[in-house]
């Protein structure tokens, strides 16, 4: 049996291994868009800063592939898929060759969604953060560079921001709508972090939609952001990202605004699945979404590979989960931004909120101490009766001890 594997991130590996574990005798394949082995882009912008190594990076052992049996194709980007014939078509050192296979991952992630924005997408001086060699051409290039613009204020956005300033560069962030962290905090918490931002000497401009990016003779020359001119020498843009579905064009596989699959990630296509950041599947409440993030790109592989090598597993749903650190502050969210009932707390410079509807948590954000947090997301996700948290309960550690020593009163609203 040929399994054939489309994207080395954490959906592509996951699989890989939850196929081997399995004890399944066959050939996996793995085609990687990318020259370097599996590594994990969520340190890239602590890489960019110095704070972290490049060997650090790397989740695997030179050895991994050759170990697990795994042939890697690196440097390959994958154009096309015929499921008539069961062959992917492969662009490798300018050619096209063709991979057959009996089962097929499709795991090749997402892409930076760049704006219509005019001197924007593949300009000179203009970078993103999305994979190790968008670190690389960062660093490669801010030698010298003086005033830096980062598009999006979201949290690949604020890593860059924090990244460049640690570099020693003046920083700009503009942003479309009118606060930072627009996906992930609500109004309240979001002018938090954009204090500790300004704290740290970054001009925050809010309500800036970019309308040009202007060239000079040595690269980049400005942003046009709203009513703004922003001189600099490099732009990271960091405004959201979209599934890498372009390679499937007219193959018949159902996408949305990504892969549609099922609980077991299978698509419509007979023997094609799909895992990670390119999927669109049901979240924890049964709602069809993207959520790109680490780890529903590991869950979702796991089960495509169990899947792919005959085993019944079976996904329990996208989590909307976030984390940053903001100059050494922690910020993480998950679930909605608001609620009808609101259960909030802080001290020590620490903030904490819970948004309820009908008794059940439906969302969460932890500023300055995120102790705890998963405990919460956990009962979101088991629709565990919450109704009666107060902010005791979102206090510290202790509270949260004390809360589940209480099973009682915690029953199940999951029928």
């Amino acid at each position: 049996m040929e399994i054939v594997i489309v994207g080395n991130g954490p959906a592509g590996v996951a699989a890989a291994e939850a196929i081997r574990k399995s004890g399944l005798e066959c050939s996996v394949t793995v085609v990687s868009k990318e020259s370097e082995p599996f590594y994990s882009p969520c340190p890239l912008a602590e890489y960019v800063e110095g704070s972290v190594s490049r060997d650090s990076l790397f989740m695997r052992d030179g050895d991994f592939y050759r170990r697990s049996r795994i042939d890697l194709l690196a440097g390959c980007a994958a154009v096309s898929l015929d499921p008539s014939s069961r062959r992917i078509g492969v662009s490798r050192s300018g050619r096209i060759e063709h991979l057959s296979y009996d089962r097929l991952l499709v795991a090749s992630g997402a892409a930076t969604a760049f704006p219509p924005v005019s001197g924007l997408s593949g300009a000179p001086g203009v970078f993103t953060l999305k994979t190790l060699a968008d670190a690389d051409a960062i660093l490669e290039n801010v030698g010298g560079t003086e005033r830096a613009v980062v598009i999006g204020s979201g949290f690949i956005g604020l890593e860059a921001v924090q990244a460049l300033v640690r570099r020693g560069l003046k920083v700009t962030v503009v942003e479309a709508m009118g606060q930072v962290l627009p996906q992930m905090l609500d109004a309240d918490f979001a002018a938090r972090v954009q204090a500790r931002l300004e704290t740290f000497e970054v001009e925050v401009l809010l309500d800036s939609p970019v309308r040009r990016v202007t060239q000079g003779p040595n690269g980049v020359a400005s942003v046009v952001a709203g009513d703004r001119e922003i001189a600099c020498q490099m732009v990271v843009c960091a405004t959201g990202v979209r599934p890498d579905l372009s390679w499937l064009a007219g193959s018949g596989v159902a996408v949305d605004r990504g892969v549609i699959v099922n609980d077991r990630m299978e698509t419509n296509l007979p023997n094609v699945y799909a895992a990670g950041d390119v999927i669109q599947a049901p979240d924890w409440a049964g709602r069809l979404d993207l959520l790109p993030n680490w780890p529903n790109a590991v869950a979702s592989g796991r089960v495509a590979g169990a899947s792919m090598a005959g085993e019944s597993r079976k996904f329990t749903g996208l989590l909307p989960v976030n984390a940053v650190r903001i100059f050494g502050q922690p910020v993480s969210s998950f679930g909605v931004r608001g609620g009808e009932q609101v259960v909030a707390a802080g001290e020590g410079g620490a903030a904490r909120k819970l948004f309820l509807e009908g008794g059940q948590i439906v969302g969460g954000q932890f500023l300055g101490d995120v102790s705890g947090s998963g405990v919460f997301l956990e009962m979101m996700r088991k629709r565990v009766d919450a109704s009666f948290l107060d902010g005791t309960a979102l206090s510290g550690r202790w509270s949260v001890a004390a809360m589940l020593r209480e099973p009682p009163r915690v029953r199940s609203l999951a029928g």
